[in-house]
């Protein structure tokens, strides 16, 4: 019996143009509702399969993107700011609107956002302002996303946001301080991955030249590093491996001082009790692999290294020692065996200030690492003295 044959698909395609001038015109209405619902539908089409094709279709018709501007300034001083703002971040985020060399109208659509994106930092910059000092987590958080998108579009952008941008704004400042001392109001936790990605955008761009001078803001990334022990997995696994792989390398040009100042005792408390977490997990093995390329390496400034004239910085590490549960944790053990065979001499002060109750015979764990700490210290401190003859 032969198969019915198939059905074809009448429905018509929706058309793009019709719908951007429906989207657009409610964008630029002043009715909130209206600016509301619209900016939310257009950012959705955005994620869609088809997404790609209205951002092109949108740039195309608009390389100026004035309907965006229009809207901007509508809302300007009244309700609603924070979904033109959520609008614009989804439009500047989209992969579509990314440089792709190989695609000449892939590079057009390009560089028509990145001319809106600088006339938003030269023009609009106050508005961004007013927002984050608003004290409403939602405006907050738009505005720090918009930035964010900026900054990840390439170097140049971001170093025109690190540039203009007020990081002394009084609200920024307590955002950031609020989120370092992890209070529980529910508005902080809401804001800390938008604060999270606004300061990481910065290193994700990856220029030494920007580099040196975006971390010199030391408030700002004080409060991403300091509150990292209460972040989840994802958090965690992100701001590491941005730090392991853009500023932790010899091409940062990062000198040891500033990656020092980053890693700070209380930052060095917050990745040890990562690597403790139960269960492990890729937090646990990143923050465990930062640690040891902090305390071991001393390009990063904390190991101490007289070829490389540089005085390092013994107590911050001799603390970390003795904050490590090596009897409990394995990532802990490991790093402090790292560090002694990197430096006997911190295996010899560890010894002295032994953190263990020596006279507690009914566990022997603390004798087998007090045993392994004294025979890597012998052998480093032998392997020195031939060296030496």
């Amino acid at each position: 019996m032969a198969e019915p044959a198939a059905v074809p698909n009448l429905q018509p395609k929706v058309s793009h143009e019709a719908k951007l001038k429906e989207l657009l015109h409610r964008i630029t209405s002043l009715e909130i509702k209206l600016c509301s619902d619209g900016a939310k539908e257009f950012a959705k089409l955005l994620r869609s399969e088809t997404g790609a094709d209205l951002l092109r279709e949108y740039v195309r018709g608009s390389p100026k993107c004035s309907e965006l501007l229009e809207a901007w300034k509508l809302r300007e001083g009244k309700q609603g700011m924070h979904y033109v703002f959520d609008l614009i971040s989804a439009i500047l985020s989209h992969r579509e609107g990314k440089h792709n060399p190989s695609d000449i109208e892939s590079v057009n659509i390009t560089n028509d956002l990145d001319k809106f994106a600088r006339l938003l930092i030269s023009e609009r910059l106050s508005d961004i302002h007013k927002e984050v000092n608003s004290k409403e987590w939602r405006r907050q958080k738009a505005a720090l996303l918009l930035m964010a998108s900026i900054a990840r579009r390439g170097a140049s952008l971001a170093s025109e946001v690190a540039k203009s941008f007020d990081f002394k704004l009084a609200e920024f400042g307590r955002i950031a301080s609020a989120n370092r001392r992890r209070k529980p109001e529910a508005r902080v936790g809401l804001l800390r991955k938008p604060f999270v990605g606004f300061a990481m955008s910065f290193l994700e761009v990856g220029k030494p030249w920007l580099l040196r001078w975006v971390l010199q803001q030391r408030e700002m990334y004080s409060g991403v590093l300091r509150g990292l022990g209460s972040d989840d997995d994802e958090t965690v696994v992100f701001v590491l491996t941005v730090l392991r792989d853009r500023v932790l390398v010899e091409e940062s040009l990062v000198q040891p001082w500033l990656r020092s100042v980053l890693f700070g005792s209380a930052t060095l408390e917050q990745l040890v009790e990562v690597c403790a977490r139960e269960g492990g997990g890729d937090a646990a093995e990143v923050a465990f692999g930062v640690l040891f390329r902090v305390c071991t390496d001393p390009s990063n400034g904390l190991m101490p290294d007289s070829k490389m004239r540089l005085k390092g910085n013994t107590k911050r590490i001799l603390d970390l020692m003795k904050k490590l549960r090596v009897t409990e944790v394995q990532y802990h053990k490991d790093l402090l065996l790292a560090i002694v065979e990197a430096k006997a001499s911190f295996g010899l002060s560890y010894l002295k200030e032994f953190p263990y109750n020596i006279d507690n015979f009914k566990s022997s764990s603390w004798l087998v690492l007090f045993m392994w700490i004294f025979f890597v210290v012998a052998v480093v401190m032998l392997l020195c003295w031939q060296c030496n003859i």
